[in-house]
């Protein structure tokens, strides 16, 4: 569990680079309202508004915890379809569920992903090596679809590239729905740790019992 932890930071990091300097190289942003409704206009957008609330942030001085949590409930968590993420990610478990259960779970997921952003969106501070690009080619199946975002960090010593796929699926808006970074993804990690809190709980009325006892 400790390795996909790791991974799971190294990807959130990642894609948090390629955010912040996106917003940096192109600010004031375009609000997704205002784009163009295909994946890649959408995609562009949505880290274009997001990052570039980040950077004013720092520029401001403001970057405190409790600044990027709100800023993270407001920019980040409406462009993420959060109900079919915990769809895929409870798999078979799913149909298993009542409607509130189902929240339960999509609530505990919004939580984790909000406390494994806002340190890193706080601390992150040099972006002037990285380039960003976001690639024009994507693919689509009905309200389904996969963009591709390319960066690179270069300086005098190193120059490392990655390749982040966002996912998305359109509603009423196009909204992410996974990231997959090194055939990892966000879905993935989920997956793996609900079904080992579910065989640790001994079933899934145990889990959600042990997660309203959180709140």
């Amino acid at each position: 569990m400790k390795i996909i932890l790791n991974i799971l930071k190294a990807f959130l990091i990642n894609i948090t680079l390629i955010g912040i300097i996106f917003a940096s190289n192109s600010c004031p942003s375009i609000h997704p309202n205002n784009a163009k409704d295909s994946p890649v206009e959408q995609a562009e957008a949505i880290l274009n508004d997001i990052l570039c609330s980040f950077i004013d942030l720092h520029t401001e001085g403001n970057n405190t915890f409790a600044s990027a949590l709100s800023l993270t409930k407001k920019k980040i968590i409406p462009y993420i379809d959060l109900e079919y993420s915990t769809e895929l990610t409870l798999g078979k478990y799913w149909e298993q569920l009542q409607p509130m259960d189902k929240k339960i779970f999509e609530r505990d997921i919004k939580t984790t992903l909000i406390n494994e952003y806002i340190n890193t969106l706080v601390n992150m501070e040099n972006w002037e090596h990285l380039t960003i690009t976001v690639d024009k080619n994507f693919s689509q199946l009905n309200n389904l679809a996969e963009v591709k975002i390319l960066s690179s960090l270069e300086d005098e010593y190193r120059y490392i590239t990655a390749t982040v796929t966002l996912k998305l699926i359109r509603k009423d808006r196009w909204r992410v729905y996974d990231l997959v970074w090194q055939s990892f993804s966000i879905i993935d990690y989920f997956e793996y740790s609900y079904d080992e809190q579910i065989k640790r709980a001994g079933g899934l009325q145990n889990i959600l019992q042990n997660m309203l006892q959180k709140t």
